[in-house]
């Protein structure tokens, strides 16, 4: 490290044209790159849908949608969401 020292100061345009180089090459490097910057991620989601017909929308969410819901959260790593968002 110390030889390479004694070379940039005894030959400064040595030493700016070994620096432009790794610009360069960096530079070069970055640009060929390969990564994509909004990459499709498939996230793993379920849906239910619950109906009883003739019943109104308070009864089939008492009765049936928080049940159910209940039932499928005791899965680890799960939440519900709720309907509209």
């Amino acid at each position: 490290m110390q030889k390479l020292a004694e070379i940039c100061i005894r030959r400064p345009v040595f030493a700016a044209m070994l620096i432009l180089a790794l610009v360069v090459v960096g530079g070069t490097s970055y640009l060929r790159l390969g990564v994509d910057r909004f990459p499709s991620v498939d996230l793993p989601t379920v849906s239910i849908r619950t109906l009883l017909p003739g019943a109104s929308t308070e009864e089939v969410e008492t009765g049936i949608s928080r049940r159910l819901e209940e039932a499928v959260n005791t899965g680890e790593g799960t939440r519900s969401t709720p309907r509209g968002r």
